[in-house]
C-alpha cells in the first residue's frame, strides 16, 4: 500500500502533459449569420500514473487514486491562493477511466484545469500563465516529470 504522494509518484512513474484549454463561443447576432469562435481560456494539466505490474487491475485502487487526487487538490488550493485576476484552478478526477498508451501500458489520469472568471470571450492571460508555471514547479518538486 502506498503511504504518501511521493511514493505514489515514484511507484507509478507519474508524469504530466500540458495542453491549451479552449472554449467555443456560438455567436448569433440578430439578423446576421451565426458563427463560432474559439478562445483559449487557459490550460489543462493532465497528470498520469502508469500501472507498473501486469497483475494489477486496470483501474488504480480507490485509496491510491484518492491519495493522488487529494495531493493535486492541495497543490491547486495553494496556487489558487496566490493567483490573481479571477484565475481559477479546478482538479477534475477520472477514477473510472483507463488510458492505453501506444506501448500498451495502462494509465490513470487526473486533470488540473487553469482558467478564469473574466468571461467566456476573454482569452487566458498572464495570471493563467503564472498559475501554470507554479503548478509545474509544484509537480516537479514532487518528482512528477513533464512528458
Amino acid at each position: 500500500m502506498t503511504e504518501s504522494i511521493a511514493s505514489l509518484v515514484k511507484e507509478h512513474h507519474a508524469f504530466y502533459e500540458v495542453s491549451p484549454y479552449y472554449v467555443e463561443l456560438d455567436e448569433r447576432p440578430v439578423g446576421l449569420t451565426a458563427k463560432t469562435r474559439r478562445v483559449q481560456a487557459g490550460f489543462e494539466v493532465d497528470v498520469y500514473g502508469v500501472r507498473t505490474e501486469d497483475n494489477e487491475p486496470a483501474m488504480p485502487p480507490p485509496h491510491e487514486y484518492e491519495l493522488g487526487y487529494t495531493g493535486l487538490q492541495k497543490i491547486a488550493e495553494r496556487v489558487s491562493q496566490d493567483a490573481t485576476d479571477s484565475c481559477s484552478l479546478e482538479v477534475i478526477p477520472f477514477p473510472n477511466v483507463a488510458i492505453i498508451d501506444p506501448q500498451g501500458k495502462v494509465e490513470a489520469i487526473i486533470r488540473i484545469r487553469i482558467s478564469h472568471w473574466r468571461g467566456l470571450d476573454q482569452a487566458a492571460g498572464p495570471a493563467e500563465q503564472s498559475a501554470l508555471e507554479e503548478i509545474e514547479n509544484e509537480l516537479n518538486n514532487l518528482g512528477i516529470v513533464h512528458r
